[in-house]
């Protein structure tokens, strides 16, 4: 049974046991049997302390998964965190190769010029 579902359950019974306190008679259980219909201010306690640990074990389960997400979210920051430095320093890489290129490049384009205004001249001369 999910968190949920017992959560709920837990909600009609402790209502039930309240409208059953109002009134002073308990609502009858699928666990009682059909003799045992009528007020019962002596299981009152029994069934109160039933519900309390009930609520008290959703509870818990409830810290356990909330301790689990927190865990599970932290580790996701720390792995985001990690691939933001290794994707930094890829780009950081690929942007100086580029730029050496582009001035490779550069160079090589004045280095042309040079030559055609050598060649350009020595034809006019």
């Amino acid at each position: 049974m999910n968190v949920e579902a017992e959560i709920l359950d837990l909600k009609v019974r402790v209502g039930a046991l309240e409208v059953a306190l109002r009134s002073n008679v308990i609502p009858r259980h699928d666990d009682l049997v059909p003799a045992q219909i009528g007020p019962y201010r002596f299981d009152l306690p029994a069934l109160v302390a039933q519900v309390s640990i009930g609520v008290a074990e959703i509870r818990a389960e409830l810290a356990d998964v909330r301790t689990e997400l927190s865990q599970d979210l932290e580790a996701l920051l720390v792995e985001v965190t990690g691939v933001r430095a290794q994707t930094n320093e890829h780009f950081d890489t690929i942007q100086s190769d580029l730029l050496a290129v582009i001035d490779s490049l550069r160079c090589d384009m004045i280095d042309l010029g040079l030559r055609l205004d050598r060649l350009t001249e020595a034809d006019g001369a």
